[in-house]
C-alpha cells in the first residue's frame, strides 16, 4: 500500500523524535498545518511542503514522489 504524504511526515517526524509543534516552528508553518497535513484533510502547497522536508532534513521526493508509478508496478 502507498503511503500518503501525511504519513511519510508523520513517520519522518516520529523517527526524529520531533512535536509537531517543533516542526511547524522550524518549518515556519502553523501547528494546525502540520496537524492536517499528517491527517490528510488539508490540501498541500509546494512550498509549504519544501519547507517541511527541509525541516525534517530529508529530500522533498522522499515526502512526495514526484514521478507516477510506472503502468504495470502498482502494488
Amino acid at each position: 500500500m502507498k503511503r500518503t504524504l501525511g504519513e511519510r511526515v508523520k513517520e519522518r517526524r516520529l523517527s526524529l523524535g520531533m512535536t509537531v509543534q517543533e516542526l511547524a516552528r522550524r518549518a515556519e508553518v502553523s501547528v494546525s498545518y502540520v496537524y492536517a497535513i499528517e491527517a490528510g484533510e488539508r490540501g498541500s502547497h509546494i512550498d509549504k511542503i519544501l519547507r517541511i522536508a527541509q525541516a525534517l532534513d530529508v529530500p522533498l521526493q522522499d515526502l512526495w514522489p514526484l514521478s507516477p508509478t510506472p503502468p504495470g508496478d502498482q502494488a
